[in-house]
């Protein structure tokens, strides 16, 4: 069975810009064991994707994650995520080669979280110790630093993403 690397899955994704899709109804993708990935679930459920490509449309107030074929645009199913991802563009650089990085705020908490897109789970979270909303995470071109938007705090946070922790606080003015 063919496997499609993190390259393609991103492919998927990045060709989409990581947009909202209208979904109709759901059904499960987790016809393979948990913990496996994303492409492996839907090549055992009765739904396979085209080129092993597979999209992601987060979904923010329920906290998951509608999974597609970008190509059919058909809905494979929903995953459960238990972090509200935001704001994703392809303006932004959020993928460092192994995660989708990007913000939570669970109760007015700034954290960066770090996505694993094959098994479509949080993997890492590094708290900012700030004061929610946020609005934008980015990294660094180098893919080892992340900024955060620290809205309630009225400052970016820089976050060194291999120690899971931040290294600088830049004050903006107000509610940046």
């Amino acid at each position: 069975m063919p496997r499609a690397d993190r390259r393609a899955t991103l492919k998927g994704i990045l060709g989409l810009g990581l947009a909202a899709v209208a979904t109709a109804a759901t059904r499960p993708v987790s016809a393979a064991p948990p913990g496996s990935s994303v492409l492996a679930r839907s090549q055992a459920s009765a739904t396979p994707v085209s080129n092993g490509l597979i999209g992601y449309a987060f979904n923010a107030k329920t906290q998951n994650v509608t999974l597609f074929d970008p190509v059919t645009h058909q809905v494979l199913g929903t995953e459960p995520l238990g972090a509200a991802v935001r704001w994703l563009s392809n303006e932004q650089w959020y993928w460092d080669g192994q995660y989708v990085w990007t913000y939570d705020f669970p109760e007015d908490k700034v954290q960066a979280i770090a996505i694993d897109p094959e098994v479509v789970s949080v993997a890492r979270t590094v708290p900012t110790n700030g004061t929610g909303p946020a609005h934008s995470l980015m990294l660094t071109p180098d893919r080892k630093t992340a900024w955060v938007n620290v809205a309630g705090d009225d400052s970016l946070a820089v976050l060194d993403l291999a120690l899971g922790e931040v290294v600088d606080t830049i004050p903006t003015g107000t509610f940046p």
